[in-house]
């Protein structure tokens, strides 16, 4: 048995692991969209969040 910190622990590793797999699929398809495009535009909301 686990306890809550490590089961919290275990689900975030495992959800960042099935992030990396949707990232691959998606440069192995040509999905994935402009790293450059993507930074600009967290930037962008950033600093209208904190404004």
């Amino acid at each position: 048995m686990i306890n809550i910190e490590e089961y919290e622990h275990f689900q975030h590793e495992r959800e960042l692991l099935w992030l990396l797999a949707q990232g691959e699929k998606e440069i192995e398809t040509g999905e994935g969209s402009d790293l450059d495009v993507d930074l600009s535009e967290a930037d962008k909301l950033l600093r209208a969040l904190y404004r």
